[in-house]
């Protein structure tokens, strides 16, 4: 079986794995099964999970009749000799399982003192670090993670701009030769599932995401798609949202009206930047923007936004995102109130769908596609030990529709 390492080419290998020896030991790799069928490039069956502790414990031979695959037989099983661990290293010496790894692999601060035992214990037990192990933890397997921070209920094939990324993005690693995994955004799974990433990249952060508390733990590197508004760093690219709500507003709403902002579900930096764009907009044409939260997209909460920001004047009103805007439309219908005669209607994102719509819908337009080109060139170059990521801002475009025509005057 062929492995990627972080760099790529195995002949392009710089950067070091976060993972420790005994964390090498426990991991899940993916091999093929005994008997297995193989094409031109490897294996073409289904795979089996093996960890690399199993896997230290095979050897390969020629499977008789087979087109140059090799089929994993268990030495062991025969020998019956129990294979010495790190941990009994750790055991012997008196140290952690750490502190062997790194007197072993020549990395770390350790007192030579130290190194001298770890080394006296492991030869004392005839150990031998893994060959596999040493080299995951220098090359990496080249896995990217791929995470979505939460949005209220909405799925990942709920959300076009996200299934546009996740594609995208994986499109763009597999290109480079590495490989991408779609994580759960929860801090407890993550732990469990021990996944050796090289790196990650993390679409639409939470406030104090726990998630990227967990990779600088783990000294693992990570690009985000907006931004996580309690973290300081750089590492990430989002569409300029600011700029992009206050042009769609300069454009389409008259100085001094109403606005009304409504939102959805977790704060996010996008909502964020819109808000501050609308509110920008506002100051220099004598109008108001008021924000109207709603927990969640179903009739009654969007209902009773609506009816409070119409309750206080607001004769222009923009949706968090588009299938909120289309949610608030079926509402002013409902009401009898014409769009965009008594009421225009905005989305700060686009689909298709709005384009769709009875009236159409007025929208800012992402470019998610360029995004996730970006976002997944900045990780590889992280990992490859290439310059550091600027945070970026892409600019939008307005989308004219029905819903909220060019002004006039």
């Amino acid at each position: 079986m062929a492995l990627i390492d972080d760099q790529g080419p195995i002949s392009k290998r710089k950067s070091s794995s976060p993972f420790t020896l005994a964390e090498w030991d426990e991991i899940t790799l993916w091999l093929p099964p005994i008997g297995a069928g193989c094409g031109a490039n490897g294996p073409t069956s289904v795979v089996s999970p093996v960890s690399v502790r199993t896997m230290q414990k095979r050897f390969f031979k020629e499977s008789s009749g087979s087109t140059g695959c090799q089929e994993p037989v268990t030495s062991t099983a025969m020998s019956g000799i129990k294979r010495t661990t790190i941990r009994d290293v750790a055991a012997a010496a008196g140290v952690s399982v750490t502190t062997v790894s790194d007197a072993l692999s020549g990395k770390g601060r350790l007192p030579e003192e130290t190194r001298k035992k770890v080394q006296a214990a492991a030869e004392k037990l005839s150990y031998r670090p893994s060959a596999i192990a040493l080299g995951l933890r220098e090359r990496g397997l080249g896995l990217v993670g791929l995470c979505i921070a939460p949005a209220g209920e909405a799925m990942l094939t709920d959300v076009g701009y996200w299934a546009t990324i996740v594609t995208r993005i994986s499109q763009t690693v597999l290109s480079e030769g590495l490989a991408p995994v779609l994580l759960p955004h929860n801090v407890d799974m993550l732990a469990r599932l021990k996944i050796p990433l090289d790196g990650a990249i993390v679409i639409d952060p939470l406030e104090g995401d726990s998630v990227l508390t967990f990779f600088e733990k783990k000294r693992i590197r990570y690009v985000t798609i907006g931004r996580d508004l309690r973290r300081d760093n750089r590492s990430w690219l989002d569409d300029d949202n600011a700029d992009g709500v206050s042009r769609l507003l300069e454009q389409t709403v008259a100085p001094g009206t109403a606005v009304a902002f409504v939102t959805i579900g977790p704060k996010k930096s996008y909502v964020v930047d819109a808000l501050d764009g609308a509110k920008q907009w506002a100051c220099s044409k004598g109008s108001s923007v008021e924000a109207y939260h709603c927990e969640n997209i179903d009739s009654h909460n969007v209902e009773a936004a609506l009816g409070l920001a119409l309750e206080r004047g607001a004769t222009a009103i923009i949706a968090q995102h588009d299938r909120l805007a289309l949610r608030l439309l079926a509402a002013l219908k409902a009401r009898g109130i014409q769009v965009p005669k008594d009421v225009r209607l905005l989305s700060v994102v686009d689909t298709p769908e709005l384009e769709q719509a009875s009236p159409s819908i007025t929208a800012v337009r992402q470019h998610p596609r360029q995004l996730a080109d970006m976002t997944a060139h900045a990780l590889i170059d992280l990992i490859r030990g290439k310059s550091e990521l600027q945070a970026t801002f892409l600019p939008m475009e307005i989308m004219i529709r029905e819903s909220a025509p060019i002004r006039i005057g």
